[in-house]
């Protein structure tokens, strides 16, 4: 099957599905998707914007925290709509 779709020359740049989230970026990245720095997310959620998700086991101080993809989207989309009617 050398013709077949999986079997020929692929493009360089891969297309990567959207998350449903993904994680916070440690301090002093930004992020891979939109380019935000950690601070920005936090501040979303401090203005009732976005909301976080925190996944911790039962007892430990440290977990995990995630941002939905879809929220900081449509946030982002909003404030190109907004410099448009300016």
């Amino acid at each position: 099957m050398l013709n077949s779709p999986d079997s020929g020359s692929r493009d360089a740049q891969t297309v990567h599905p959207k998350p449903e989230f993904f994680r916070l970026p440690k301090s002093g990245v930004r992020d891979p998707y939109f380019g935000l720095p950690r601070t920005t997310y936090y501040e979303l959620e401090k203005a009732g914007t976005s909301r976080l998700v925190r996944l911790r086991k039962r007892g430990n101080i440290r977990g995990t925290t995630l941002i939905p993809f879809d929220q900081v989207l449509a946030y982002l989309r909003g404030l190109s709509v907004e410099a448009a009617k300016c």
